[in-house]
C-alpha cells in the first residue's frame, strides 16, 4: 500500500516535517512514488469475468453480463428495481437469493412479490463479482414499462387515500362559505320563511342520515298501519288531484310514498333521500317495473332536480313529539324552491298537544327506581332520567285532564322558526289523581276533497312516534275540575339543530328537557 512504501523510503533519523523541505528539484523520493501510482493504478471495478446468474456464460465484465440478461433471459435490472422499489441492499439480497434457490429467469419475471427480503440473503459468502456492483448506477432510460399488479394496487390505494382527504376538505370548505353566506345574509335580514335552512354539524347530521340506512327503522316505519295506510289513503282516494301531476317526494327512504303516487296517476314522481337506504329502494322500483318513479341519492338543498317545480310534494317528515328531527326545514325549503305556484303540499297540517298524566306505577319505574338500585342510591341519575323525554305508548286511562292544543303549523305558512314557541295552557282536571307526568302527542292532517288523518293520542290506535313523557320532579295530587296552568316553551337545541330544548313551568318549578 502507499502508506506503507511511503514509510520505507524515509529514515527513522529524517523526521517528516523535514522531508517536506526537500527542494523542488530533488527526484528521488516523489518519482518513485509517482512510478508506483502508475504501476499499481486499479482496474475498473466492473472489468472480471462474471458468471450469468441464470446460465454458465461468463461474460468479460458486470456491464456485459447485465446486457446478456436482458438479451438472452429478457431479464432488465432497471425494470426490476422500478418494480419493486428496489435499493443496493435489496439488489444483493435477490442476487444470494438466485443463486441460493437456483431460480430461473422466467420464474423471477413471474414474481409479483420480492421473495428475497429475508434478512439472511444479506449474509456474505463465497465472493460473486454481481455484489460488487453499484446498482444505482443502472440505467432507466427508454420507454417506461408496464406497472405490476402490485405497484397498481399500491397507486389505487395512495390515489384513494388523498381523494378522501380531497372530499373531506371540499366538504369542510363548502359548509364554511356556507355558514359564512348565512350570517351575512342573518345580520340584516329579518327571520322568516327565506331564511337559509339550519345546518348542523357535519358529523351529527352524517349520522342521522346514516341512522335511516338501516333495515329496522324502515321495517318500523312501513309496519306502522295508521302511518302507511293513511298517506295511502290520501293518494289512492284523491287520484282526481295527484293524476297527471308531477310529484316530488321529499325523504323517501324505501320508495312508497312515490309507489302510491305513481299508482294513483301522477305522470312523474321524483324520490330524494341522503340515506343510503335509496340504492336499495331504487332497485325496488326496478323489480316493480314502475317506470314514472326516478330516486336520487343526495341532500335536497345541495342537489340538481330533474325539474326545478312540482305540483304536488309529499313527505312523512314527522319526528317525536313532531318536531324532533327537524325535517319540516327541508319541507320549507322545497316548498320555497321546488313548488309550483297553485301546488300542495301533504300532509297539509299538523298540531302538536299536551295533557296531563298520573301513572304511579310508571313514575316508580322510570325515576323513583334510581332511590334504590340493588341497594345503591343512585338518586343523581334522577335528574336526568327527568330531563330526557320518554317516547312510550301510554295507557289512555291514566289521562288525568283534557288535551290542549299548544301549536298549529300550517305547512303552506309556516315558516324556519317554527320550533321556537311559547304557550300557556290551562288543562282542566277530568278525574282525580296524582300527575306526575305530561304527555306530548301531535295530529297530521291530509286538507284534501277526501280528507284522511291520524292521530298520536294515547286514545287512539298507537304509532311508531309512540308519546313523549314529560315527567316531573314532584308529582302533585289534584281533583276533577282543577284547572292546571302552565308554560312550555320550545327552542331548537343549540348544538343539535335537529333537537329541541324544552321547558314547561308548572307547580311553581321550571323543568328543563331535552329531546335528542
Amino acid at each position: 500500500m502507499k502508506d506503507t512504501e511511503v514509510k520505507d523510503n524515509t529514515t527513522e533519523e529524517e523526521p517528516v516535517k523535514e522531508a517536506a523541505e526537500v527542494p523542488a528539484s530533488s527526484s528521488s523520493d516523489e518519482d518513485e512514488y509517482d512510478d508506483i501510482d502508475d504501476d499499481d493504478e486499479p482496474m475498473d471495478e466492473g472489468d472480471e469475468q462474471t458468471t450469468c446468474l441464470f446460465c454458465t456464460e461468463t461474460s468479460t465484465s458486470i456491464s456485459v453480463a447485465i446486457d446478456h440478461l436482458d438479451a438472452r433471459h429478457k431479464v432488465n435490472l432497471s425494470e426490476l428495481r422500478r418494480k419493486f422499489q428496489m435499493d443496493q441492499y435489496s439488489f444483493i439480497k435477490l442476487i444470494n437469493y438466485i443463486r441460493a434457490n437456483k431460480i430461473s429467469a422466467e420464474q423471477l419475471l413471474s414474481a409479483e412479490q420480492p421473495f428475497w427480503q429475508d434478512e439472511k440473503y444479506l449474509q456474505p459468502g463465497e465472493y460473486e463479482p454481481w455484489l460488487c456492483y453499484d446498482y444505482e448506477d443502472l440505467k432507466t432510460d427508454g420507454a417506461p414499462t408496464q406497472p405490476s399488479v402490485l405497484e397498481l394496487q399500491q397507486r389505487i390505494a395512495e390515489q384513494s387515500q388523498l381523494l378522501q382527504q380531497a372530499n373531506e376538505d371540499m366538504e369542510r370548505m363548502r359548509n364554511d362559505y356556507k355558514a359564512l353566506l348565512q350570517k351575512v345574509h342573518a345580520d340584516g335580514e329579518p327571520k322568516g320563511s327565506n331564511q337559509s335552512v339550519p345546518r348542523n354539524n357535519v358529523c351529527l347530521d352524517n349520522e342521522y342520515f346514516k341512522s335511516y340506512s338501516h333495515f329496522g327503522i324502515h321495517h318500523e316505519m312501513l309496519s306502522d298501519e295508521v302511518r302507511t295506510s293513511t298517506y295511502r289513503a290520501s293518494l289512492l282516494q284523491n287520484e282526481a288531484v295527484v293524476r297527471g301531476k308531477t310529484v316530488l317526494d321529499v325523504g323517501c327512504g324505501t320508495g312508497i310514498l312515490s309507489i302510491f303516487a305513481s299508482k294513483a296517476g301522477a305522470a312523474r314522481v321524483v324520490g330524494i333521500d341522503n340515506s343510503d337506504i335509496v340504492y336499495t329502494a331504487m332497485d325496488i322500483i326496478r323489480k316493480n317495473k314502475i317506470e314514472n318513479v326516478e330516486l336520487i341519492k343526495g341532500r335536497l338543498e345541495d342537489t340538481d332536480l330533474p325539474e326545478p317545480k312540482y305540483d304536488i310534494i309529499i313527505s312523512e317528515w314527522m319526528g317525536y313529539f313532531l318536531l324532533y328531527e327537524s325535517m319540516l326545514d327541508s319541507i320549507i325549503y322545497a316548498r320555497e324552491n321546488h313548488l309550483k305556484p297553485n301546488g300542495i303540499i301533504l300532509p297539509s297540517r299538523c298540531t302538536l298537544s299536551l295533557l296531563g298524566y298520573g301513572d304511579d306505577t310508571l313514575y316508580a319505574e322510570q325515576v323513583e327506581f334510581w332511590s334504590n338500585v340493588y341497594e345503591v342510591d343512585m338518586s343523581d341519575l334522577r335528574k336526568q332520567s327527568i330531563e330526557e323525554p320518554l317516547m312510550q305508548v301510554v295507557d289512555a286511562k291514566f289521562m288525568l285532564t283534557e288535551p290542549e292544543q299548544i301549536a298549529n303549523f300550517d305547512i303552506m305558512t309556516v315558516d324556519i322558526n317554527y320550533p321556537n314557541f311559547t304557550h300557556q295552557f290551562s288543562l282542566k282536571v277530568t278525574k282525580p289523581g296524582r300527575i306526575s307526568a305530561f304527555v306530548g302527542y301531535f295530529d297530521t292532517l291530509f286538507e284534501l276533497p277526501s280528507p284522511v288523518m291520524f292521530s298520536t293520542s294515547p286514545s287512539a290506535t298507537p304509532t311508531h312516534w309512540k308519546q313523549t313523557v314529560f315527567f316531573v320532579d314532584n308529582p302533585q295530587v289534584v281533583k276533577e275540575g282543577d284547572v292546571i296552568s302552565g308554560k312550555i316553551t320550545t327552542r331548537r337545541h343549540k348544538e343539535d339543530v335537529r333537537g329541541l330544548s324544552v321547558d314547561i313551568e308548572v307547580f311553581g318549578k321550571k323543568h328543563k328537557y331535552i329531546v335528542v
